[in-house]
């Protein structure tokens, strides 16, 4: 399998994780498919440099969210995150759950769903997200906290 091939099968594999994650910062469809668009495209240019295909998924996850950052802070001009209002892009039993999710602060709701729903453990996380393993730790701590006062 030449390289091409490969950077294709590892997006198609991990697509609907970086989705995910770019919506959980961005809280918009539109917004959450550019991020994961541009990283994409700079992932693809810079494949050659990632020494073992292992890492590919943390090493995309990281350009997601710096896209996805990058996209909240030209969309601040714009709209403000609390006016935009969105829904599940997908359809299955956990919509109810997922918004839930959503509803969280954007500190708590990121690291949720990079835990829970990308499976990235939390040296990771706190690695995507530079801050410290402790943080990460306490802030999923409040976010189970804030999600169980939301379920009740």
């Amino acid at each position: 399998m030449n390289s091409k091939e490969m950077f294709c099968a590892l997006v198609t594999e991990h697509r609907q994780s970086l989705f995910f994650t770019a919506k959980s910062i961005l809280k918009n469809d539109a917004d959450a498919e550019d991020a994961v668009c541009n990283a994409v495209m700079k992932a693809f240019e810079n494949f050659s440099q990632l020494k073992e295909a292992g890492f590919f998924k943390s090493w995309i996850t990281r350009i997601v969210i710096n896209e996805a950052y990058n996209i909240c802070r030209k969309n601040k001009n714009i709209q403000s995150m609390e006016e935009i209002l969105t829904e599940p892009s997908y359809t299955d039993h956990h919509d109810e759950m997922w918004e839930i999710v959503n509803s969280l602060d954007e500190e708590y709701r990121t690291v949720i769903i990079l835990f829970y729903y990308n499976d990235i453990p939390i040296k990771e996380i706190a690695d995507h997200l530079r801050i410290a393993p402790g943080t990460v730790k306490s802030r999923l701590n409040r976010g189970r906290q804030k999600l169980r006062e939301l379920i009740e």
